[in-house]
C-alpha cells in the first residue's frame, strides 16, 4: 500500500506571523499568478522575497530561479507524493507523480526512443510532411486562426504517430486535455479536480483499446514496444505514462509553436532575421518559451525541514515554483520582460524544468517547434499578425485565438 504525505496544516498564528514576515507574498491574488498583465506582482514579491509565504496557493511560492533550481534538483529533499499534489489528482500516478526508483521504472522505457538523435533521425521527415500537409489545407484562405488549423492538429496528429496511436477525434482529444489541465490550479476549487478525473477516464476508454491494438499487431512505435516488451510495468501503468507523455505531447507543443510564432510576428524585425537566418529559429523558440513558459508552475512538498534561499521551511509543506517569475529573474536574465532572439542564456530558463523530473520529450519539443515555425514563416508570404489573446493560465500557460494573415 503507497504511503503518501500528508501536507501539514498551518495554524492561524503561525499563518499571521508569515503574512507579517513576507508582506509582498502575503498580497499577492491567485489572478497575479495566472492572470495576463499581472507578472509585475511576482516581479514586485521576487525583488525581497525570492521565496515567500503565498496565501493565495495555500504554501510557499518561489518566485528566484536559483531558489527553483534548488526546489527541483535532485536529492533536494523535497517530494511530488503528496495526498495534496493536484497533478496526481488530476492525471493519475505516473512518471510525474512519483519519486526515486519508481520514478525512474516509468520513466526508464520512454527515455531511449526520445533521446536527441533517435529524435531527429525518426521524425523530422514526418514531421516536415505532416506540417506540408496541414498547411496546404489552409495555404489559400488567406485567413486562419492558428490554433484551431495548425498548432492543435500538429500537436495532436504528432503525438499519435510518434506513439503509434489513433488519434483522429481532434477536438475531443483537445476537450480531454483541457480538461485534464483545468484540475492543477491550485485555487481551492474541486470541481475541475471531478471533470480531470473523468476525463482521464474517456481517455483510458481510448488507450487501452489503442494498447491491445499494438500488441496484437505489433509495428515499431513506442506503444507496440512497450505492447511486446512492457519492461516490468503493467498494462494500466503504461497507459498512465502514455497519458502523460501525450500530455507534454500536446499541451506544450501547442504553446510552444503558438508562442514562438506570435512573439516573432509581435517583432517584425526579428522575425525578419529569422528568415535571412534560420539558426536563428532555436534560440527564437528558446527565448519565447522563457518568456511565455507553457509549464508556468510546478509543486513539491518538504520531507523534512528545509532551508531555501535562507528560509527555514518545515517538514511536509507545499512549496509551488513560479515558472514565470523565474524566467523573468533578472539576475539570471538582462533586461528579462524583453523578448531577444539573441539572448545569449535563453535556454538557462527552466520551461523544461529541471532535475529528475526535467521533460522527457525536451529534443522533440525542439525539432517539432523549429519544423512548424520555419515552414509557416517561409510558405506563407508576408505572414502577418492579425490578433492574438493575451497568455494567461495557471499551470499551462499560451496565447489564445491567434488570428494570422498572408
Amino acid at each position: 500500500m503507497e504511503t503518501l504525505l500528508t501536507q501539514r496544516t498551518v495554524s492561524d498564528v503561525e499563518d499571521a506571523a508569515r503574512r507579517q514576515r513576507f508582506p509582498r507574498g502575503a498580497a499577492l491574488e491567485f489572478d497575479d499568478i495566472s492572470v495576463a498583465g499581472r507578472e509585475g506582482a511576482l516581479d514586485h514579491v521576487r525583488e525581497t522575497e525570492p521565496i515567500t509565504w503565498a496565501p493565495a496557493i495555500g504554501g510557499w511560492l518561489v518566485t528566484g530561479r536559483d531558489a527553483a533550481r534548488e526546489v527541483l534538483a535532485r536529492n533536494a529533499g523535497l517530494t511530488v507524493e503528496a495526498e495534496q499534489n493536484l497533478v496526481r489528482a488530476a492525471a493519475g500516478r505516473m512518471m510525474l507523480t512519483v519519486d526515486g526508483d519508481e520514478q525512474a521504472r516509468m520513466r526508464k522505457p520512454f527515455e531511449g526512443p526520445f533521446k536527441g538523435s533517435v529524435v531527429q533521425d525518426y521524425y523530422a521527415a514526418p514531421l516536415l510532411e505532416l506540417v506540408t500537409e496541414l498547411i496546404d489545407a489552409f495555404i489559400d484562405s488567406g485567413e486562419v486562426e492558428l490554433d484551431d488549423a495548425f498548432a492543435a492538429p500538429f500537436a495532436i496528429r504528432t503525438a499519435g504517430q510518434s506513439l503509434g496511436l489513433s488519434l483522429d477525434d481532434i477536438p475531443a482529444m483537445t476537450s480531454i486535455y483541457s480538461a485534464i489541465a483545468g484540475g492543477m490550479d491550485y485555487d481551492g476549487d474541486p470541481e475541475p479536480i471531478r471533470r480531470a478525473e473523468a476525463a482521464c477516464e474517456q481517455l483510458n476508454a481510448i488507450l487501452l483499446p489503442e494498447l491491445e491494438r499494438n500488441r496484437r499487431n505489433p509495428g515499431h512505435s513506442l506503444t507496440a514496444l512497450l505492447a511486446k516488451d512492457p519492461q516490468g510495468l503493467t498494462d494500466d501503468e503504461i497507459v498512465a505514462q502514455l497519458r502523460v507523455v501525450m500530455f507534454g505531447a500536446i499541451e506544450t507543443i501547442q504553446a510552444s509553436v503558438l508562442t514562438t510564432l506570435t512573439l516573432l510576428l509581435q517583432h517584425p524585425e526579428q522575425l525578419d532575421q529569422v528568415r535571412c537566418d534560420a539558426g536563428l529559429l532555436a534560440n527564437s523558440q528558446e527565448e519565447a518559451r522563457r518568456l511565455i513558459p507553457p509549464v508556468a508552475f510546478m509543486e513539491r512538498w518538504t520531507e523534512g525541514a528545509k532551508v531555501i534561499a535562507g528560509v527555514e521551511i518545515p517538514a511536509h509543506e507545499f512549496i509551488g515554483i513560479s515558472v514565470v517569475a523565474t524566467n523573468r529573474d533578472p539576475a539570471t536574465f538582462a533586461d528579462p520582460t524583453s523578448f531577444n532572439i539573441h539572448r545569449e542564456n535563453s535556454n538557462r530558463g527552466l520551461s523544461f524544468s529541471f532535475g529528475p523530473h526535467a521533460c522527457l520529450g525536451i529534443h522533440m519539443a525542439r525539432l517539432q517547434t523549429a519544423i512548424a515555425v520555419e515552414q509557416m514563416i517561409t510558405r506563407l508570404p508576408n505572414l502577418a499578425l492579425v490578433s492574438a489573446g493575451p497568455a494567461s493560465g495557471f499551470a499551462f500557460r499560451r496565447p489564445t485565438n491567434v488570428v494570422v494573415r498572408w
